[in-house]
């Protein structure tokens, strides 16, 4: 009896510690999830996917690079050369809506981004016919903020020095991206993910998700340039595919291609506990014929890509130090309660082997012994019982999970 409730509790104690260093799953394996986009919060490579983190209080830090071989045309000219580098943090809410802000260079120029889930593929999952392929549905924007000039890859503005009439460092447009109106876009996209072995049970776990929507703004407006900003673009519109392999039980290996409403691009991402390492190779229609114009030296030719991420959730990080703790005063009471049960059943058992020698006489003496030790013994398991008790109730107090 005291193995089994010592390793309830043991079990308890360990569940709570495992909770506490984040090594507990958030999300069930049926559960799809996507990898954060280069700029904008979850998505595939650049578009955004009807999806957010089921679970209140999960955050995503981002940093992404890529890289451009461009040349300055012109002093007040914007045109990247080298590695531009972006950072980004999001957050989920009610697994209903996704909010965070993009810092597009280190001048530096930052937009807010916003994303609410109208419609969950996962409430139809479990029904069958037409209405199991329901997708999920999402609107959001992208680029609130001061800065309506960026253009796709968030580069737009030059940091220069103040004047008599505004003393401050100015933010301003270079000539290239003057016409660009891209402030609060506004896109709407569906999503449908599924696993292979839903068509047919040999096919395995691997799941896919297909996605499509429409934006303004980002996703259409070229600031006059035309075929200069992309050769391939698609009106607005945008879609992609991912392809989910998992390697472990903990980590997740997945293939994308997309086109972003301007080019395609193509990329990996792989995740572990959290950790997440994207390679992206873009703009794959892009020829450089011309590289005469600033625009060519731009948006021109291919690029490479790359992203670096870490996924968690706040609560359980904050709830984490607190949780150390109380597992700690919980197994200290532990182990004396166990210590003294354990000292009780000695005693219980000296008591009966006392009482078996005992024999069957009518001597006074030795009835009365026999009934002085038996009521020890009554006493004893009373005791035994009590302290039963509060170890029972001592598992019943050990932390919860704070993860579903």
């Amino acid at each position: 009896m005291i193995f089994s409730v010592t390793r309830s509790v043991r079990i308890a104690l360990l569940l709570a510690v495992s909770t506490a260093a984040g090594m507990i799953p958030r999300v069930a394996s049926a559960q799809e999830t996507y990898p954060q986009t280069m700029y904008w919060g979850a998505g595939l490579i650049d578009i955004p996917v009807a999806w957010v983190s089921p679970v209140t209080g999960d955050f995503s830090l981002n940093f992404s690079g890529k890289t451009f071989h461009g040349a300055k045309a012109s002093p007040d000219l914007t045109v990247l050369n080298g590695l531009n580098t972006n950072g980004a943090i999001s957050f989920s809410f009610a697994g209903r809506l996704e909010a965070g802000l993009s810092i597009y260079s280190d001048n530096p120029e930052w937009g807010i981004f916003a994303q609410g889930l109208l419609v969950n593929e996962e409430n139809f999952r479990p029904r069958s016919g037409a209405v199991h392929w329901i997708p999920s549905v999402a609107v959001g924007m992208r680029n609130i903020g001061p800065y309506d000039h960026i253009d796709r890859f968030t580069a737009g503005y030059s940091l220069f020095p103040g004047t008599v009439a505004n003393p401050g460092k100015q933010h301003i447009a270079d000539s290239l991206h003057a016409n660009f109106k891209t402030g609060n876009t506004v896109y709407g996209v569906a999503t449908k993910s599924f696993a292979l072995e839903e068509l047919n049970p040999g096919w395995g776990k691997t799941t896919v998700s297909l996605s499509f929507g429409y934006g303004n703004g980002l996703f259409k407006n070229d600031g006059g340039l035309g075929k200069a900003y992309a050769a391939n673009s698609w009106g607005g519109a945008f879609g992609g595919v991912k392809v989910d392999l998992y390697p472990s039980a903990h980590s997740t290996l997945s293939f994308m291609a997309e086109n972003n409403a301007w080019d395609y691009d193509v990329g990996a991402a792989y995740e572990w506990h959290g950790l997440r390492a994207g390679a992206y190779w873009t703009e794959l229609g892009a020829s450089r014929a011309d590289t005469t114009s600033s625009a060519s030296k731009l948006y021109g030719y291919s690029k490479f890509a790359f992203t670096l991420g870490w996924q968690n959730n706040v609560l359980a990080l904050l709830r984490g130090h607190a949780l150390d703790r109380r597992v700690a005063e919980l197994e200290r009471q532990r182990k004396l309660l166990t210590g003294e049960i354990t000292a009780r059943q000695q005693r219980i058992s000296s008591l009966e082997l006392e009482i078996n020698r005992y024999p069957a006489q009518n001597l006074l003496e030795l009835e009365q012994r026999r009934a002085q030790a038996e009521q020890e013994l009554r006493s004893e398991r009373e005791a035994l019982q009590r302290l039963e008790e509060r170890l029972h109730r001592l598992e019943q107090d050990a932390p919860p999970s704070t993860t579903p």
